[in-house]
């Protein structure tokens, strides 16, 4: 069910709507929704407004280093903030995956999701600019500050439904800006293991090999991997 405060928020901030409705892509929360316009649809994503403007200073940066996403603009009604981005009607990778896309084609997009990820994480962030809002988690902020852990911009939800691919199954870039935060590269790779879809992800881990140049230990990674799932379970 649509929140009445965000719908009159975008009535009351974004030009000529025509429409409301909630995407139709599995797994996004009831803080989404696309504005419907005559020219185009627009992405409306509610949260605070620290959180908006950090989605939006995430998005500049990525766009000032050569990372294709779009656009962000952030509006406010009654203390109701929210993002708002032009609307990518490209499937994501998950639904390739249930209309019976070949599994080398799956892990072929996945290998040019890395190479876009390895990408953002050499977009350097300035001291400060490293807010707990940057940071995966609370535990991951304090490690930086209090033992300077090695940290750099990761898409933290990695899974096959932030990937998008369009009709020619090429990879067309992700979705979820607000999941691209601080963390090790341990800790990406170990969240994204747990989403895949397939069993060939040491296969992955050689791939991120070649393109960063690090050498990474696969039985620390699933160490990692099995910890953050049993904490998981915990929640």
């Amino acid at each position: 069910m649509k929140n009445p405060a965000y719908v009159r928020a975008i009535k009351n901030t974004i030009k000529n709507v025509h429409d409301i409705t909630e995407p139709d892509v599995l797994g996004l929360d009831s803080r989404v929704l696309v504005a419907h316009t005559p020219k185009k649809n627009i992405v409306c994503k509610f949260d605070n407004e620290t959180m908006c403007r950090r989605d939006r200073y995430v998005s500049n940066i990525m766009r000032r280093n050569g990372i294709s996403v779009p656009a962000m603009k952030i509006y406010e009604h009654n203390g109701v903030y929210f993002t708002a981005y032009k609307y990518n009607p490209n499937k994501t990778l998950a639904e390739w995956i249930d209309l019976g896309l070949p599994r080398e084609l799956a892990y072929d997009i996945y290998c040019d999701a890395f190479d876009t990820i390895y990408k953002i994480s050499q977009i350097p962030v300035p001291p400060q600019k490293r807010s707990r809002e940057m940071f995966a988690s609370a535990q991951d902020f304090m490690f930086n500050k209090i033992l300077g852990t090695n940290v750099a911009l990761y898409h933290n939800d990695l899974h096959s439904g932030n990937i998008l691919v369009d009709d020619n199954l090429n990879f067309n870039g992700l979705i979820d800006i607000s999941a691209i935060t601080l963390t090790t590269t341990n800790m990406f790779l170990a969240r994204a293991w747990i989403k895949y879809p397939a069993s060939d992800f040491p296969d992955l881990l050689g791939h991120w090999e070649k393109i960063s140049g690090q050498v990474m230990d696969e039985k620390r990674i699933c160490d990692i991997r099995t910890i953050t799932q049993t904490r998981g379970k915990i929640r």
